[in-house]
């Protein structure tokens, strides 16, 4: 039987020590184009941490970056309190089938299937809001060849063998609350008990400068979740911390995440002295099956995208339209467009420094905001030996293409 690797999307897990504003672009183009890349791989291959990989659970690396990101995100009260009453034994035997575990990855005898996806992330979120299964996964130590249709989670190779058919609710509840089990349990065991000295003296200097407090940025996060993506915070998972890695003065970023496990994910990053929106990205698990938009399509597109972009930028964002001209940027591979169809503007200012705005072109979409202090550096860095600035997109293969819109 073909067994198939699956790892949740996740691309929360790809921010690496960032020191801002320089560098927040520069991840959030790393965390698109180089881990994403690895994403489209999960149909052959695709590593999920967890159990005894708990060095990887702590300096988490999953999409090509490492991250300081707390393992134990919020749930909803109703999650946490079911999680707080498992049994010790089964939080001893959680732990001990996850240690003996030599494989390094989740298997699956077949694919999801993209009515199971999408039914999987809404019933996700009615689980955080309390809807649970019944029953419970079935367990087996190894594969039983008189349950081929039936779903069960094979022990050994950490398989969970899935039916020809069609899953049912029950049948996508009970892996949501088995994999929300797993997760809980591995929290409790990475968990810092204490916060480090270096956060609690960054916490103390935005104290005493009038900075806002996490409760202000988680706020500010729903406030703009809302307003950049037209999506609400319920039924979603809420991770929020001080991420003393990035930012200026020793004082760090706030970091505030909504995401729905295996199916969306947007994160934002706070000045935590004023408020200022340093950085979003958002992320959808259906645009890594979505077939890649042609040059033809693109070209077509390429004008309202940047009008939808602008708007962006001047409307939402709120940021004065003082640039001096704007610069397209996507990847072409064998004359489509690459890393799930991400097309980013470019708005160069006179100073030198720029504003970002990445869409997905297949719809029509915004992705991503960030600030680069050096435009110019920030390209270097990047692509220094591959990027080519071009009038004419339709440029080669396995390229970054930069394009003029506008001066």
């Amino acid at each position: 039987m073909d067994m198939k690797k699956n790892q949740h999307f996740n691309p929360g897990e790809i921010w690496e020590s960032i020191e801002l504003p320089d560098n927040l672009d520069l991840l959030i183009k790393n965390s698109v184009e180089e881990g994403y890349k690895r994403m489209q791989d999960k149909k052959k291959r695709t590593e999920k941490w967890r159990g005894k990989r708990m060095a990887a659970a702590v300096g988490i690396v999953v999409l090509g970056c490492a991250a300081a990101i707390p393992v134990k995100a919020f749930v909803t009260s109703l999650v946490q309190e079911r999680m707080q009453h498992i049994p010790a034994e089964e939080i001893k035997e959680v732990e001990s089938v996850m240690d003996s575990q030599e494989v390094n990855a989740d298997s699956y005898s077949r694919e999801y299937t993209q009515t199971e996806k999408e039914r999987y992330g809404n019933l996700y979120r009615a689980y955080l809001q309390g809807t649970f299964p019944q029953g419970e996964l079935r367990q087996e130590q190894t594969q039983k060849k008189e349950t081929a249709d039936s779903l069960y989670y094979a022990r050994d190779t950490s398989t969970f063998y899935l039916p020809e058919r069609e899953l049912t609710d029950e049948e996508l509840l009970q892996i949501i609350e088995f994999e929300t089990k797993r997760d809980y349990v591995l929290s409790e065991r990475t968990e810092p008990a204490d916060i480090t000295a270096e956060e609690k003296q960054a916490r103390e200097q935005i104290a005493e400068s009038g900075g806002i407090t996490e409760e202000k940025a988680i706020a500010l996060g729903t406030e703009w979740l809302h307003n950049l993506y037209g999506v609400s915070e319920k039924g979603m998972e809420l991770n929020h911390y001080l991420n003393t890695d990035m930012g200026a003065d020793g004082k760090g970023v706030y970091n505030v995440n909504f995401s729905v496990r295996s199916t969306e994910y947007y994160y934002f990053y706070f000045d935590p002295q004023d408020g200022t929106l340093l950085g979003a990205s958002g992320s959808l698990a259906a645009d890594m099956d979505a077939d890649g938009v042609s040059y033809a399509v693109l070209e077509g597109k390429m004008e309202k995208m940047c009008e939808t972009a602008k708007a962006v930028l001047t409307g939402k964002l709120q940021k004065e339209a003082e640039y001096e001209k704007i610069v397209c940027a996507y990847r072409d591979e064998n004359g489509y467009l690459g890393s799930f169809n991400r097309i980013a503007y470019y708005f160069i200012r006179k100073d030198g420094s720029a504003y970002k705005i990445a869409m997905n072109a297949a719809r029509e979409a915004f992705l991503d905001y960030a600030y680069i202090e050096d435009y110019g550096a920030y390209i270097q860095e990047q692509n220094p030996q591959t990027a080519e600035k071009s009038k004419n997109p339709n440029s080669g293969q396995g390229k970054t293409v930069y394009v003029e819109m506008w001066k």
